[in-house]
């Protein structure tokens, strides 16, 4: 029990100064850093060079999530100040006459189309103010946009959480994103079906299975395909896109809508808008078909503890391919697309400032919350603290676990804000427990990362963002009342499919 106590002790300090003191995430995260580092030092006494290497396997290990973070910011940015939202607003609005589909395609696919670039809660902001603007109920249009987005937000952001949970677990990535494409096709029936209730109760979700089970089908198709080829980067936001296409196809099938034609000069600005994730996806897909050799390995010492405890060295501790790297990526896009405005005069070059700005205010909390996150979870990895927890958790749960992995992937996101946070938190603890019970760890750490994503839609972070964004600050509480349930049962539902497959 005491060694049970001393692992927990990090977690659940994280959980009072996040949950009860209502800290916030950078502060919570910095003093569930120092618990971890006073028991490190006291408990477990680590030679000298072990403080610094722990340190510095986390340090490491926030090197790639942390770029990823900064350039899905930076892109954001980029088109939002090149006016690509509002161009994309207009145009998906004249393809749809009823006020229904419409609701549902710009929570449902639109949001995970953004969600595939930026993250933070800015799709759900996005898709909250286009509704609200076009006249729909405030509370559920901010309530819906978050479970919407929330699917995908483990497919997102360039694969920011897929690569937060391959850092701290052994797991094969292209076994573990197989088995997301499976849990994700149920995350996102389940917020399908919770934005249809959301916009009029039970008898919506019937009416809406004819916008639903064809986009359903084919984001379906889509996440195993990319899933399959490790597409990481562009995997959310193609399934995204896959599914805004179907639903615009389907509802011109079953509605008789016949779309206007348009302009030269409004194709050439929806061209305008969409440029910077057109060049992201060739290129992604470019780099993965002529997989370019360059790469960046970090190595780490090993070292011993006083308890006789070793942490062996290892080689290419982390490994990014420099060129397919996403931020790698997103900068030639940045530069490419700035050219691209200059010419045209959309966006000078002397902007770049004030995009750098706006990113480096949005994203350093969060980057630093990821850097003491990860330098917490090494010292826990390294201790075998996460191993101790697994033990206990899946002694005390039983046959329950894997319905149990869901509820902690869900929490992890709760109380962290963050899909990634929440795999990073979990990831490795998922893994372990799933090796103890003899069954597939890929399963088990897809579980984990779905059900952390699809808690998004109720995060208090993003939830707070967004209600300052539609003028529901301090009344948060007339959100979750659409948003809580709808939640809880896509994580019950993801639970259930765990018990199931295991």
């Amino acid at each position: 029990m005491v060694e049970f106590i001393i692992s927990a002790a990090p977690i659940c300090v994280l959980l009072v100064t996040l949950l009860i003191m209502k800290m916030p995430a950078r502060k919570a995260s910095a003093i569930a850093f120092a618990v971890a580092m006073a028991e490190f030092l006291l408990i477990y006494r680590p030679e000298t060079k072990g403080v610094a290497i722990a340190i510095e396997k986390g340090l490491a290990m926030s090197i790639s999530v942390g770029l990823i973070a900064v350039g899905a910011m930076l892109l954001y940015n980029l088109v939002d100040m090149a006016g690509g939202f509002n161009t994309i607003k207009q145009f998906l609005s004249t393809l749809f006459e009823d006020r229904f589909a419409l609701f549902l395609m710009i929570c449902w696919t639109f949001t995970a189309f953004l969600q595939g670039i930026a993250g933070y809660g800015l799709p759900a902001v996005i898709a909250a103010t286009i509704l609200i603007k076009s006249g729909y109920d405030t509370s559920k249009s901010a309530a819906a946009a978050l479970l919407g987005h929330s699917w995908a937000i483990s497919f997102g952001s360039m694969g920011s959480s897929i690569f937060g949970i391959e850092i701290v677990t052994g797991t094969p990535l292209g076994e573990i994103l197989v088995a997301m494409s499976k849990y994700g096709s149920v995350g996102m029936l389940a917020c399908g079906m919770g934005i249809c209730f959301i916009y009029g109760g039970f008898r919506y979700i019937l009416k809406g299975l004819k916008f639903l089970i064809p986009a359903w089908i084919t984001m379906s198709v889509s996440l195993t395909v990319m899933a399959k080829f490790e597409m990481v980067t562009v995997i959310g936001f193609v399934t995204g896109m896959v599914g805004l296409i179907t639903m615009m196809v389907t509802y011109r099938i079953v509605s008789g809508h016949k779309y206007r034609h348009f302009s030269k000069d409004e194709l050439r600005q929806l061209f305008d808008g969409v440029l910077p994730y057109l060049l992201v996806i060739v290129m992604s897909i470019g780099f993965f078909i002529i997989n370019p050799g360059l790469k960046l390995s970090i190595d780490v010492p090993g070292y011993e503890m006083a308890a006789g405890k070793v942490v062996a060295a290892e080689e290419d501790f982390v490994t990014m391919n420099l060129i397919k790297f996403p931020f790698t990526i997103i900068l030639i896009t940045v530069f490419i697309s700035l050219t691209y405005y200059h010419i045209r005069g959309i966006l000078k070059f002397s902007c770049l400032k004030t995009m750098a700005g706006r990113t480096y205010k949005k994203v350093k909390n969060t980057v630093i919350t990821l850097v003491l996150l990860l330098c917490t979870t090494n010292i826990m990895m390294d201790c075998d603290m996460v191993i101790n927890l697994s033990s206990y958790i899946v002694a005390a749960t039983g046959k329950l676990y894997p319905f149990m992995a869901a509820v902690l992937g869900a929490t992890g996101t709760f109380i962290t804000g963050s899909n990634t946070n929440s795999n990073i938190l979990f990831g490795s603890l998922q893994e372990n427990a799933a090796i103890a019970m003899g069954v597939s760890p890929a399963l088990m750490c897809a579980c984990q990362s779905i059900a952390a994503s699809v808690t998004g839609a109720i995060g208090p972070s993003t939830t707070s963002i967004v209600s300052a964004s539609v003028g529901l600050s301090g009344k948060e509480g007339d959100i979750y009342k659409y948003s809580l349930g709808t939640c809880l049962a896509a994580v019950a539902a993801l639970g259930i499919m765990n018990m199931i497959k295991i």
